[in-house]
């Protein structure tokens, strides 16, 4: 793991988008994975900039979400509604080449077997960009014993529910489908971005280089090609 620190949220952006970039360039129709939440949101903005002046360079780019809340609307904060309004609006991605949950599916199952199938037909990731949760979560793959491989309904924990993005949610999920480690450690680079208060538990664990399932992160350093970006 390549782990970069950076002065504040801006740079932290710059760099990150940096790094986007050079994928994209490099494969023009690479499938990039995308976390929602304050931390990525850097790097999305500054990618905004970019595209104004190149409005063909993700042309071909494909983009699948990395979770969604279960059940929620897109007014009430859903992933959807996020990565809609930061990433592929202003990147110009086509619906073609969008890979979304569907969080009202009436079979939970059956929408994870069906993302699943996606990400075979689909992949491997080319570009998986990250943020780092309070309890060093990734995605909905929240601590615990066993971590799950593969897409699948998490069981959020009592921090997850507390997140800022759903704080206008009229019924707070309490589940949520994400992609398993094991789709994140396939992904052939990773890009983890952490800022934001209240993460020093989860950045002390991750950095200690000792891998446990109860700081999912940490599985990171299983992973060759990891850059890490660190908001000082």
């Amino acid at each position: 793991m390549n782990i970069y620190s950076v002065k504040d949220a801006e740079a932290l952006g710059e760099q990150a988008a940096a790094i986007v970039l050079d994928e994209v360039k490099r494969k023009p129709n690479l499938l990039l994975c995308a976390a929602t939440g304050n931390s990525p949101l850097p790097l999305y903005q500054r990618l905004e900039k970019v595209v104004k002046n190149s409005d063909t360079l993700f042309q071909k780019a494909r983009v699948i979400p990395l979770d969604e809340w279960i059940g929620l609307s897109s007014s009430e904060g859903s992933c959807d509604s996020y990565l809609q309004k930061w990433l592929l609006k202003p990147l110009k991605i086509y619906e073609e080449n969008y890979f979304a949950f569907n969080p009202l599916a009436e079979n939970m199952e059956a929408e994870c077997s069906r993302i699943h199938e996606v990400l075979k037909k689909q992949g491997p990731i080319d570009l998986c960009a990250l943020g780092l949760g309070k309890n060093g979560h990734l995605g909905f793959n929240e601590p615990s014993t066993t971590l799950n491989a593969h897409c699948h309904v998490a069981n959020l924990t009592a921090a997850s529910q507390q997140h800022a993005m759903i704080s206008n949610a009229k019924k707070v999920p309490i589940t949520g489908l994400t992609l398993g480690m094991q789709d994140i450690l396939n992904s052939k680079r990773i890009l983890l971005l952490i800022s934001g208060k209240g993460k020093e538990a989860a950045k002390e664990q991750l950095f200690s280089k000792q891998i446990n399932t109860q700081c999912p992160a940490s599985l990171l350093w299983q992973h060759d090609h990891v850059d890490c970006m660190v908001v000082d």
